[in-house]
C-alpha cells in the first residue's frame, strides 16, 4: 500500500485474540499486516449487503456529556509545527509521562497507551481532534491541554 494511502488505526486486542488472528492469517498465507486490510474489506462487504439500520438512543439512558469547546488550531499545525512540538521539554507537561526502560524512551499521555509522537503527528496531518481522541481513547480536555502546551491551540 503506498504511504499516502495509509491511515492510522489503533486496535486493542487481548494476546489470545492477537494470536488467533495471527494463526488464522498464517493459515491462509497472509502476514498480520496483510490480513488486517483483508479482514476490513470482508467486513465492509458484509456490511454493504445488510440493510441500513439507523442508530437510536434508548429512552432513559444518559446522553454523553457535551464536548468541551476547543480553541482554533493554529494553521501552522503542520510538519514544521510537529518538528517544533516534538522537541519541547515534555517533562514540564503534566498530561504526559515518560516510559523509559533504559534503552528506549517513549512519551505517553497519562493513564493511556497513546504515544505522544503519534498523536502529535495525527494533529499535524490534519485529522479532526474528535477523531484523534476517539482513536486513542483520550479525553478531549487532556488532548486540548497537551496541544495548548505544544502551541497548537490559541
Amino acid at each position: 500500500m503506498p504511504k499516502a494511502d495509509r491511515i492510522l488505526l489503533q486496535v486493542r486486542l487481548s494476546l489470545a485474540d492477537k494470536q488467533r488472528i495471527k494463526s488464522l492469517a498464517a493459515r491462509y498465507g497472509f502476514t498480520l499486516e496483510k490480513a488486517v486490510p483483508e479482514a476490513f474489506a470482508a467486513w465492509s462487504e458484509k456490511m454493504r449487503n445488510q440493510p441500513h439500520v439507523p442508530r437510536r438512543t434508548r429512552a432513559g439512558q444518559p446522553q454523553p456529556p457535551a464536548q468541551p469547546e476547543l480553541g482554533p488550531l493554529l494553521s501552522a499545525a503542520s510538519s514544521a509545527w510537529f518538528d517544533y512540538a516534538i522537541k519541547l521539554d515534555w517533562s514540564k507537561c503534566p498530561e504526559v509521562e515518560l516510559l523509559d526502560d533504559g534503552e528506549n524512551r517513549l512519551w505517553l499521555f497519562c493513564a493511556s497507551d497513546a504515544p505522544l509522537k503519534v498523536v502529535l503527528q495525527a494533529v499535524a496531518d490534519g485529522f479532526p481532534l474528535t477523531e484523534i481522541s476517539e482513536t486513542f481513547e483520550l479525553e478531549l480536555p487532556r488532548l486540548a491541554k497537551v496541544l495548548e502546551f505544544a502551541g497548537a491551540i490559541q
